[in-house]
């Protein structure tokens, strides 16, 4: 049968690191992880302090839950089994105080009259649950350990991790089935990764959707979406806002930001997309530049379906480019283009004969 839970976490801090409660590991800070174990039940994060008792320090924090659990944010290891273990065992064998080896169980009507803790022996669960972070070298070890439990986590549901040592997945990631992740990638944040997605060597991901079937190599992605089927990389970023349709196909050395780009577009290669809505199926040719930046307002550039740019071609916006229009190679565009038009904007050639001769 459940029992009501009140958890109260208190706040460690050591000399050589400050409050523990404050760093991060994995996305989430320690104290974080610590009322993962408590849930619901969380009630209050506390200072510690060795000058008040215990039950003086708790008191006021105190709800009508038959438990209170105490917890301390330097043990972000500990796990929601544990804790409901505890409280089995204080409730079984009808006393007032558990100790566990870092924390304790309370009946909450006894931490109400109590003036101190009197406690007996530390019974033992998981071990594992209780290692303390007094150090960033502790920190870092735990923080070793929360990342294994993650990585297992993903390799029971089916997710090929190729090189779990050099593999970084945050608390809060989604990663469906059939997806291959190869070293040296780093997902944080909120993201999610659907089915069969392949993460090849060297990315960074984060708070980003990339949906079934991708392909990602060697890139950035941070606050966007990447429709199915398309691949990226390598050496892409993208930035923001970037909202990549089906079939795409982004680059190396593209850089997009807070942009739209339709179904089956591509951009393959050495192009700055910023603040841009493009239609599906366009071409955008290597080296172009979507001009969004006056010096004081950042401006959007609209292209419309099937729209062709040429290699090395400056879009300057505000602009649209109407639907199945092309731009010619090397163009410098600042009027609008209507649909299925031809625009080229570049200075007449010049031939000078004999120029080399004349400067010999």
């Amino acid at each position: 049968m459940s029992k009501k839970i009140c958890g109260i976490v208190l706040k460690i801090s050591y000399p050589s690191m400050g409050d523990t409660s404050d760093i991060e590991l994995l996305g989430k800070t320690m104290l974080e992880w610590v009322t993962l174990a408590l849930r619901e039940d969380f009630v209050a994060a506390l200072p510690f302090s060795d000058t008040v008792t215990l039950p003086k320090l708790l008191r006021p924090h105190l709800t009508d839950a038959e438990f209170t659990v105490v917890l301390f944010s330097d043990t972000p290891l500990i796990t929601r089994k544990t804790v409901l273990d505890a409280v089995h065992d204080l409730d079984r064998m009808g006393e007032n105080v558990l100790r566990m080896t870092r924390g304790y169980v309370f009946k909450t009507a006894y931490l109400r009259s109590a003036d101190k803790v009197y406690a007996g022996d530390h019974r033992f669960f998981d071990e594992e649950d209780f290692l303390t972070a007094f150090s960033f070298k502790q920190a870092a070890m735990v923080g070793d350990m929360l990342k294994a439990r993650i990585l297992s986590y993903h390799l029971a549901q089916g997710v090929q991790i190729i090189d779990p040592a050099t593999t970084r997945i945050g608390c809060d990631v989604v990663i469906g089935r059939g997806c291959v992740i190869h070293p040296d990638n780093t997902i944080g944040g909120k993201t999610v990764i659907k089915d069969e997605v392949k993460l090849l060597c060297g990315n960074i991901i984060e708070n980003s959707v990339i949906d079934k079937g991708c392909v990602v190599e060697k890139s950035v992605i941070r606050g966007s979406l990447v429709g199915a089927n398309t691949e990226v990389g390598p050496f892409a970023h993208l930035r923001p806002g970037s909202r990549i349709g089906a079939g795409c196909r982004i680059g190396n050395f593209v850089e997009i930001k807070n942009s739209v780009l339709g179904a089956g577009t591509k951009a393959a290669h050495l192009s700055y997309i910023g603040d841009a809505e493009i239609g599906q199926g366009c071409n955008i040719g290597c080296g172009t530049v979507f001009c969004n930046y006056d010096g004081q307002n950042k401006n959007r550039t609209v292209l419309g379906d099937r729209v062709f740019i040429g290699s090395n071609a400056n879009l300057v916006a505000p602009l649209l480019v109407g639907d199945g229009a092309f731009v010619a190679a090397g163009s410098t565009v600042t009027q609008d283009v209507p649909a299925g038009a031809l625009a080229v904007a570049r200075a007449r050639q010049a031939n000078k004969e004999g120029w080399k001769k004349s400067k010999e």
